[in-house]
């Protein structure tokens, strides 16, 4: 039963801010029991959304052959779901990405035809995966779905508790000598059917017989530390219990990942910004004694170390952050024309393969970084937009949303990865539209005897159809 909130000091009186009283967050909602007062459409929305999840963390290295290329499973699954919530009336168009989507897209391959038609250079196939990939992200449920988030991210951080401890497994058989890693998946499964050309399995060091954790299913260990970490944050925004985050933590230290660890520093500044000083005191406090008791571990110590690669021109620090810019840099300078048209779809996945074959080094171009080379800066701007309404403008968590982008934009080369880039539809572009973290932040504030901060519903004034919904039966379409 929802705890009853204390009036807000100092709603509706004279002289307070325009609009009168001020609304009053919802109580958030309670612990859900499997099945417990679902209708037909909140159980068909969890059904979709479950099986989402499980193709993009369990089935995350499948890819189905099609016509000489591999399509992951997770593109397969998400087209089939969403289409079925349609059908039903469950999903609604995002109108204002869409729009933008559109646009940005029919730049992309008006920039991809003229450099084609120029300098001979692109991938049909990377430009025609990109819309196929990115189109889900112009949908959203029906608003009538939207008090089903909270089940969500319970359900996604249950799933990652469960790998959590199997990649501390993973990490504590092979230090204690008892166990010597294999992979199970390649094992077990035909390699036509699983994506090649990943790190999925290697050493914390070189020439150390210790194998970094990647829960077995994830494509690489840093992939598997952006999952832990989007738990982890998960955990902290819904101050869910700390045995959650203190497990997805410690699974965190195992993947030895640069890349979660500043996906989890990011969020953590979000809500510090969201939350104020005192909680950023305790969580600061959290963090040093959880540094220093992971420094003292060989692991610890490890991560540690790679502190300055970006100074270093063979780390990955540097591949990853530095070289990407660097190419991008010296290919508007060698061709100005290149700021405008990009460089080709597929491009930026070439040019570092010919690197790599040249002098070994895997450079590493992120989501953004491939989006300026390949299609230029007008494109990328557009695109960026799209993402910004279809992901983070009025996400329903927007710690996760921005750290989410954070990731995928800048630390990752998730452009073109349905696998990882799809764990935004359920947590974020799905359920925007809905102020969930908004509205425990807000009643946090309340029983601790502080002023809401004033907010205007976003769609006030705005005239918006939505399509009703059944709770059983079939929507408006």
């Amino acid at each position: 039963m929802a705890r009853p909130i204390p009036p807000v000091p100092g709603a509706g009186r004279p002289g307070g801010r325009p609009g009168g009283a001020r609304r009053l967050p919802a109580a958030p909602p309670a612990r859900p029991r499997a099945g417990a007062g679902s209708s037909l459409a909140d159980r068909r929305v969890m059904t979709v959304i479950t099986v989402l999840l499980v193709s993009i963390t369990v089935f995350q290295r499948f890819g189905a052959p099609l016509g000489g290329v591999q399509l992951s499973v997770s593109v397969l699954v998400a087209f089939a779901g969403l289409g079925y919530l349609m059908y039903h009336g469950d999903l609604v168009e995002n109108g204002g990405a869409t729009r933008v989507f559109v646009v940005a897209i029919a730049l992309c391959f008006v920039t991809a035809a003229l450099v084609l038609i120029r300098n001979g250079e692109g991938s049909v196939t990377s430009l025609l995966y990109l819309p196929i990939v990115w189109v889900v992200f112009c949908f959203r449920l029906h608003p009538a779905r939207h008090h089903l988030y909270e089940r969500v991210l319970d359900r996604f951080e249950k799933v990652m508790v469960f790998f959590a401890v199997v990649g501390i497994l993973q990490t504590a058989l092979q230090a204690a000598r008892v166990w010597n890693y294999q992979d199970f998946i390649l094992a077990f499964v035909p390699e036509s059917l699983l994506f090649t050309g990943y790190n999925t399995s290697y050493p914390i060091e070189y020439g150390n017989p210790i194998i970094k954790a990647n829960g077995f299913v994830f494509l690489e260990p840093s992939v598997y530390g952006q999952f832990l970490a989007v738990a982890l944050l998960s955990a902290l925004v819904r101050r869910a219990h700390w045995f959650r985050a203190l497990l997805t933590g410690v699974a965190l230290v195992c993947t030895i990942s640069g890349t979660g660890l500043l996906f989890v520093a990011f969020g953590i500044a979000v809500l510090a910004v969201r939350r104020g000083g005192r909680w950023t005191a305790r969580i600061a406090v959290a963090a040093v004694v959880g540094g220093a008791v992971a420094l003292t571990t060989p692991f610890g110590a490890i991560i540690a170390s790679r502190a300055d690669e970006t100074s270093q021109t063979n780390s990955s620090g540097s591949l990853r952050f530095v070289q990407p810019y660097q190419q991008i840099l010296d290919s508007w300078g060698t061709d100005p024309l290149t700021i405008l048209l990009g460089r080709g779809a597929g491009y930026a996945d070439a040019l570092a393969g010919q690197i790599f074959t040249a002098t070994g080094l895997p450079i590493n171009f992120s989501g953004f970084a491939k989006l300026l080379m390949e299609y230029g800066v007008i494109a990328t701007v557009l695109f960026s937009a799209f993402v910004a309404l279809a992901v983070v403008r009025r996400a329903p968590a927007p710690t996760l949303a921005l750290s989410a982008v954070f990731a995928n934009a800048i630390l990752t080369g998730a452009l073109l990865q349905p696998q990882v880039l799809y764990l935004m539809v359920p947590l974020c572009s799905l359920f925007i539209g809905h102020r969930y973290e908004g509205d425990l932040d807000d009643l946090k504030r309340v029983q601790a005897g502080k002023p809401v901060r004033h907010r205007t519903d976003a769609l006030a004034g705005v005239a918006v159809t939505v399509a009703p919904a059944d709770p059983n039966g079939r929507g408006g379409f």
